[in-house]
């Protein structure tokens, strides 16, 4: 099995747009509203949306490639770019995103550590993410990782109002 990380630019933002929706509906779909779940993703995915956050000086976005094939994606936050905590010495992870067809291969453990690696090489001082709280088997994935649940927040997909934990690795 050959995997490849490759750090993604504007000109990527089709493939990861692409990834994003399948895998969230993949993950999340069964568990919600057909109706939201596309809403949710006309208004994540879109495009021009992806594009820009692709642009963001403060994220950064990998494709992780098994096989000469895309098997996900990833996307850290730090500075003003983080969704919630803006704290100066923190990396978020918002997104580690697997195709099912890829999962129980460790390749969600290949991200974590390529997260990991850039955190460490960064300075920074924690990183932290939201998980939903019915999400059990990413919390349990986290859990083993080491991080710790923190708190919560609400998080919106259309007129659904779901609760994420916040979960935090202190380096």
């Amino acid at each position: 099995m050959t995997v490849v990380f490759k750090a993604c630019g504007p000109e990527d933002a089709s493939t990861v747009a692409q990834v994003g929706r399948e895998t969230y509906r993949q993950t999340f779909g069964p568990m919600n509203d057909e109706q939201i779940i596309m809403q949710y993703l006309d208004r994540a995915f879109d495009l021009d949306v992806v594009t820009k956050e692709l642009g963001h000086p403060q994220s950064r976005f990998w494709l992780l490639e098994v096989d000469g094939h895309v098997a996900g994606y990833l996307k850290m936050n730090w500075g003003d770019a983080q969704t919630e905590s803006r704290e100066e010495d923190g990396i978020e992870i918002e997104r580690i995103y697997l195709l099912k067809t890829f999962q129980g291969r460790g390749l969600g453990r290949m991200l974590f550590d390529q997260v990991m690696a850039v955190a460490r090489s960064s300075g920074s001082h924690f990183v932290w993410l939201g998980v939903w709280e019915n999400n059990h088997q990413a919390i349990g994935f986290y859990t083993s990782m080491g991080f710790e649940i923190m708190g919560t927040h609400d998080f919106h997909m259309g007129e659904v109002v779901d609760t994420d934990y916040i979960m935090r690795l202190t380096l």
